[in-house]
């Protein structure tokens, strides 16, 4: 009997999964596919909601049982609660005031731990193997931080930073996207075809 019920989940699954594909690249079964879409939305968000309750359970048992973090899981929840109360009372000007000033703030810092962390990766690099990659992102960093800084007579090295952010950098950030986009569809074609089990378990 699990048998049957794990091969009409595959059968389901296969057919939804081209019946949308059909209706997103030639329009046929457009009703279908947009239920199909929809569906997804919904559970998606629904699947955001548990995350978001569990997370709360997790940070409110590690305050009242006074575990270790404990005081940075009361400053999330009270954020949390924070944020949500005046959302809930239409309070525009103090969200934007939350997020300009407390969330900018706090990605400012990390941004600037980013570069203690790069640096002392350099270190680390030079100090254990000198070897052609270790010096050629010492000498990028080097670049793009001494470019970056408000002084006259930089503009070489300025001019270097520039392009050395929109070719290279801009490059490596696409060549992620494109991994994430294929393995996005070789996950899907899994699902249509069966091989993933997952909703079968």
């Amino acid at each position: 009997m699990r048998r049957i019920y794990a091969a009409a989940a595959t059968a389901i699954v296969i057919a939804i999964g081209l019946m949308t594909l059909a209706g997103l690249l030639t329009g046929y079964f457009g009703g279908l596919s947009s239920i199909a879409l929809q569906i997804a939305l919904v559970t998606t968000g629904l699947a955001l909601l548990i995350g978001v309750l569990n997370l709360l359970n997790v940070h409110i048992r590690r305050v009242l049982g006074r575990q270790r973090g404990a005081l940075y899981s009361l400053v999330l929840l009270i954020s949390f609660l924070l944020v949500i109360a005046l959302w809930l009372l239409g309070e525009d000007d103090a969200n934007r005031v939350l997020v300009q000033d407390a969330q900018r703030s706090v990605e400012a810092a990390l941004a600037a731990l980013l570069v203690f962390a790069l640096v002392y990766g350099a270190y680390r690099l030079m100090r254990q193997r000198v070897t052609w990659a270790a010096v050629l992102f010492t000498a990028a960093l080097l670049i793009v931080l001494v470019g970056a800084l408000p002084i006259e007579g930089l503009g070489i090295l300025a001019g270097v930073r520039d392009w050395m952010l929109q070719v290279p950098a801009s490059a490596g950030a696409r060549g992620l996207l494109i991994g994430i986009a294929l393995g996005v569809i070789v996950t899907a074609v899994r699902v249509i075809i069966g091989q993933d089990r997952a909703y079968r378990e």
